[in-house]
């Protein structure tokens, strides 16, 4: 994880704030300056390039937000596939002789808890990394326990019906967490950065006059805020966007073992 990734949302949006508003009061003193050296730049207009660099700031901006907004709707489609696919794979081992059903209804128990306890440990992804991995083995011993009882197994419609599903479950959580990693590159975010602050440079640079701050401070908050919520949709495991109301559906499959 890079240090962009781990930084919190809440000191980006605010170091951005600032920044883009220092950067507006040095592009005007250096105005200033230049003036004063050479009394010609007085009469220097940048709007048409200021006009070009709102455009592309907007485009940027636009295109990460929909890039982040996507990753984030197709996180919560996959939780929801889980769960889907944990609840069809529970419903099939009533299918078994009740010994096996127990088995098996007592290792997808184990494997909920551990799903659930996997997106709660949130933004520490060593806990995550673990309990995947732990996650992971009790489905392989679960697909075994399938595997094994179906080679004894006279009735095939057991197989039929519980193999597809654990295998449908063993691969939507490995494409959940391929997902979860998914983030918008860096290379992009620091691009986005670079051309906010340039472009909060020549507007400064352009100021004739005295600042209007409430204009300035107006712009640079909502430039900051717009940043906040595209990092904030590109981290499901914490920020005021989450995947908090998608997981709850996980931790309800636990009344699927109530009394079973």
């Amino acid at each position: 994880m890079t240090y962009l990734q781990a930084a919190p949302t809440f000191l980006i949006g605010a170091i951005t704030f600032i920044a883009v508003m220092s950067i507006f009061y040095v592009g005007y003193r250096a105005r200033k300056v230049m003036v004063k050296r050479n009394p010609e730049h007085a009469d220097t207009d940048l709007k048409a390039i200021n006009g070009m660099m709102i455009g592309l700031l907007g485009l940027i901006l636009a295109f990460t937000f929909g890039m982040s907004n996507s990753r984030f709707n197709s996180r919560r489609e996959l939780i929801m596939q889980e769960v889907n696919t944990i609840g069809t794979t529970v419903l099939r081992t009533d299918i078994y002789p009740d010994s096996m059903r127990t088995l098996l209804r007592s290792k997808l128990q184990q494997y909920v808890d551990v799903r659930i306890a996997f997106y709660e440990v949130g933004m520490n992804i060593d806990s995550a990394r673990i309990l995947y991995d732990h996650g992971e083995a009790i489905a392989k011993d679960t697909w075994r326990i399938a595997a094994s009882y179906a080679r004894k197994d006279d009735i095939t419609t057991r197989t039929s019906q519980l193999v597809p599903s654990l295998n449908a479950m063993i691969d939507v959580a490995a494409t959940r967490k391929a997902a979860g990693e998914a983030t918008i590159p860096d290379s992009i975010m620091y691009f986005l950065f670079i051309l906010c602050l340039s472009s909060s440079f020549l507007l400064g640079y352009d100021q004739h006059g005295k600042i209007d701050w409430l204009v300035v401070t107006g712009f640079s908050l909502m430039l900051s805020v717009t940043i906040f919520n595209i990092i904030d949709l590109d981290r499901p495991r914490s920020g005021l966007i989450n995947m908090d109301n998608a997981n709850k559906k996980v931790v309800e499959l636990r009344e699927m073992f109530i009394d079973n």
